[in-house]
């Protein structure tokens, strides 16, 4: 804040004292911010829209044999980048009810190739796990939906 005032103090003296080389230099401060606030808007509008063409889902149990790891989740990127990492949420909603029933936090460091396909199984949270909900549901008893929280991908060089 202090530095914004002294600033104002400083560009108020230089105007009173040479406004017309002031005026200029003033300008064109503002175009430079303007072209780098363009420039940052449309690399971030780009990344936006290639994180929109990966897609995860799950099939649920299908595929997988391993009682650890119950829940099968595949990671579809459709961009022309590579993916380093995806974080996202993996959802439990019993069959017709709108009420998540599981939800939890994950991230896949898997590389995938544009226009690849990566699927595994995954472990659920012991501490959030089924085990908690009444009746001791397993795995098969729940539709599972995958919703894509971020994607980073890999610099262009």
């Amino acid at each position: 804040m202090i530095f914004m005032i002294v600033a104002v103090a400083t560009l108020l003296v230089f105007f009173f004292l040479f406004p017309r080389p002031t005026l200029i230099a003033l300008i064109a401060v503002i175009f430079v911010g303007a072209g780098v606030g363009v420039y940052v808007y449309f690399q971030q509008s780009e990344r936006n829209n290639s994180a929109s063409l990966v897609v995860g889902t799950s099939t649920g149990t299908q595929g997988c044999l391993d009682p650890a790891k119950p829940v099968f989740v595949q990671l579809f990127n459709g961009s022309d980048q590579y993916v380093n990492v995806v974080r996202f949420r993996l959802v439990a909603k019993r069959p017709g009810l709108s009420i998540e029933a599981y939800s939890d936090y994950l991230s896949s460091y898997k590389i995938i190739e544009p226009h690849g396909v990566y699927g595994t199984c995954w472990a659920l949270n012991q501490y959030r796990g089924l085990e908690t909900l009444p009746g001791k549901p397993s795995p098969k008893d729940f539709e599972w939906n995958v919703d894509i929280s971020s994607v980073d991908f890999a610099e262009d060089e």
